[in-house]
């Protein structure tokens, strides 16, 4: 399922850790994690409303990634950072490479993939719509729990999130990888604003190796001042 709102050459962004984005480029693998062991505990709670035990989707294992549109906050580069240690990076990516890259799992794996925009609604109406599924027998399962789990309570609306979603039947995974070429999916790396100097140059200079435009994010930065090569600005 592809939200058809979207347009296909937006361009969306993910921040991750250093180390795990150079495992993207050296696995050529998008890792999609439960969506049960996310660190945010209404998410957790909000997939085992929809498919737990005694819900209509039971059975259903859901995988994701979650990227957003926005790309001039400075408050992600914080969040993003909170408790960790390694240097923060932005992937950027456009909506058509990850559909290409998504659509090659067609009639090799046994389940959906679905990347949509996120809704966001009231608690009530959130607790009233997963009570409407869990009470009647859902005619296209997938389906519905994809379209549930693109629903956030209206707090998280600043995210503006898009989420690539891989639901199934099997065994749970400690993950769910799609195989990507990554010079052809990944169009920029950005390093946080908060990395020192020195780490952004030898990111910079692993990313580009494969061709692809390395930059470090210039939002906290004066106009017209260069930071200095041995800078260490994290908090």
């Amino acid at each position: 399922m592809y939200d058809a709102s979207l347009n296909e050459s937006a361009y969306v962004y993910h921040m991750l850790q250093w180390p795990f984005a150079k495992s993207i480029f050296e696995t050529g693998r998008l890792r999609l994690s439960p969506v049960r062991s996310w660190d945010d505990p209404y998410e957790k709670w909000w997939c085992d409303t929809l498919v737990g035990r005694k819900s209509s989707l039971s059975g259903i294992q859901a995988y994701g990634l979650c990227w957003t549109l926005g790309k001039y906050d400075e408050p992600r580069w914080r969040m993003a950072g909170f408790r960790r240690n390694e240097p923060i990076v932005r992937i950027r990516c456009q909506l058509r490479a990850i559909l290409d890259a998504g659509r090659s799992l067609i009639g090799g794996q046994a389940g959906t993939l679905y990347l949509g925009k996120v809704r966001y609604r009231g608690e009530k109406r959130l607790l009233e719509a997963a009570t409407a599924v869990n009470s009647g027998s859902a005619k296209e399962v997938t389906r519905t729990a994809a379209s549930m789990l693109l629903h956030k309570r209206n707090a998280f609306r600043f995210e503006s999130e898009i989420r690539l979603l891989w639901l199934d039947r099997q065994p749970v995974q400690d993950a769910f990888f799609i195989e990507i070429d990554p010079a052809a999916v990944i169009s920029q790396i950005m390093t946080s604003p908060y990395a020192s100097q020195n780490e952004h140059l030898e990111i910079k200079a692993f990313v580009e190796k494969y061709g692809i435009e390395s930059k470090m994010s210039a939002i906290l930065r004066a106009p017209g001042v260069e930071p200095r090569r041995n800078e260490n600005q994290r908090p």
